[in-house]
Parts: structure tokens; sequence; C-alpha cells
């Protein structure tokens, strides 16, 4: 573990960083941690600390979820991302935190909130925003939309609330090491759109866009799919898509399946379907 790491952990002063540029206008920040094992936005973003030359406006970088991090744990109490409510009055660590983090939202013109998956062989980057405008600055195939429908309560859905821009990004496998770098562009390409550093932005095309749909949660604890399923694979009319104890589970479209998860409890968010638009 780095140093510098080392201190943010250590340190709660340190884990949300701001960089100014003389009079700050715009603010944009970017926001990594919300689950502990999400490194390599974390790795990416300390390499950035050492290197940036900011020439406008204010950056915050904020490394979320410091205790989960310490415990080893993908989340302490609950899940952050679930956390971001007006007049929160939760005790847990992350409701807590979350606390201390709104105040940076509200003063932001822009979040980017970046994640990995857990799966190591299934995963494959996509964006989610409601933002057309801000896409075409990732280097991602797929674009999804309407996740305020599937989730509330978390940073990007705050930051609709408060009628402020963001982005989240998914991407490939926290096994995957050749994402730091991956990570790091991406970053700089976004603080080159907002203006935060010099140079100009490269623009991506031909991006496939879906919109949620529906998800399913589990009635039973005896819930089983009936294969392995790839993230965004498509799914057709009236296929088998699992079994709630003997209720077959089919689709009523042709969907995209995604977030495919075993259920350790009863009314688990067991998968999603999306569809395209």
């Amino acid at each position: 573990m780095t140093n510098k790491l080392t201190n943010i952990l250590n340190w709660k002063s340190s884990s949300i960083i701001e960089i100014n540029w003389k009079k700050p206008w715009n603010t944009t920040t970017i926001m990594v941690w919300v689950h502990w094992n999400e490194l390599s936005w974390v790795n990416a973003l300390l390499e950035i600390l050492d290197e940036i030359k900011i020439i406008s406006w204010k950056i915050y970088f904020i490394f979320a979820n410091l205790k989960a991090l310490k415990l080893n744990q993908r989340q302490f109490e609950k899940n952050m991302n679930r956390c971001f409510i007006e007049n929160n009055i939760w005790t847990t660590y992350e409701d807590k935190r979350a606390n201390e983090i709104t105040p940076y939202l509200q003063k932001s013109d822009y979040l980017l909130d970046v994640h990995n998956t857990l799966n190591k062989n299934n995963s494959i980057p996509f964006l989610i925003s409601e933002y057309k405008e801000l896409w075409q600055y990732f280097q991602v195939d797929l674009v999804v939309s309407g996740f305020d429908e599937l989730h509330k309560w978390w940073s990007d859905w705050y930051m609709n609330l408060i009628w402020k821009k963001w982005i989240c990004l998914e991407s490939w496998s926290i096994y995957d090491e050749k994402w730091v770098e991956i990570a790091k562009n991406w970053i700089l390409n976004f603080l080159k759109f907002t203006k935060n550093i010099s140079g100009n932005p490269k623009i991506y095309e031909k991006q496939k866009f879906i919109n949620f749909d529906n998800i399913y949660k589990n009635k039973t604890l005896n819930f089983r799919f009936t294969k392995e399923f790839l993230d965004f694979e498509k799914v057709n009319l009236w296929q088998i898509i699992a079994y709630d104890w003997e209720e077959k589970i089919i689709s009523q479209k042709d969907w995209y399946i995604v977030f495919t998860y075993n259920p350790k409890n009863i009314w688990d968010e067991c998968f999603c379907f999306w569809e395209e638009i």
C-alpha cells in the first residue's frame, strides 16, 4: 500500500482532496471507493494526484468508503450507494459518511462516479447517464439509462435531485490490472472536457443505448438461475431465466439481462432487464 494511500486511510481530512485554480467557478467531483474493492479507479486517481496540473475551476477528489476498506469488506454496515438521501437521519457509518460527502456534491457542477465490477469473467465496461452530451467522452460501447427507476438514494440519483450533471462508469473486473491505466486515461479525458486541465478531449462514437425496464426480486431462498448469464447477454421472449422454488421466471420480451446475483435473503435484487432504445 502506498504512503499516499495509507495517509488517505488514516486521516479523514485527506479523504476529500480539493484542488483550486485562483477564482474557481465550475466544480468537478470525481468519487471513487464507494465500495472498498474498486481499486482500479483508486490507483488511477493516486497516480493522477502526482501529476495533475489544473488550469481552471475546482476539482474535488473523494475517496468515499474508508472504513470498509480498512476492514477488507465491500461495505461496513450498508451499501453507501443507498445513503445519499436528503436529511438522512440514519446512523450507520455509510449514512454518516454520505452526509459528509453531499455538501461537496451540492457545490459540484459535474460528478464522475466510478466503479469496478466483481465478476471475473463476464463483465464489460458500460456507462450510466441521462446526459447525452457527456457520453461521447468515454470509450465504451454501451450506455444505459433509467437507473433512477431501479435505485434511489445513490450519489447520481442525488445529483439529479439537485439538478446537477453526473456520469457513472462501471468498468471491467477488479481483477483486471490493465484497468488502472485505462481508468486514468478516462478520468483525464473527462477533466479535459470540463476544462479543468489543458488539452482537447477525445470523442467516441458508435455507442449502443439501452434503458432500464424491469427488476426481479426473489420470493424464496430456493432461487437458482438456469445458467450463468453474461452481463448484458440477450435473452429471448419466453426464455426461462431462473426458478424461484418451483415458479419459472420467464422473460416477457427480448431483453438484455444484467447484474445477476444469487440471493442471500428474500427480496434481494437477483437480476435486471434492459431494452434497446
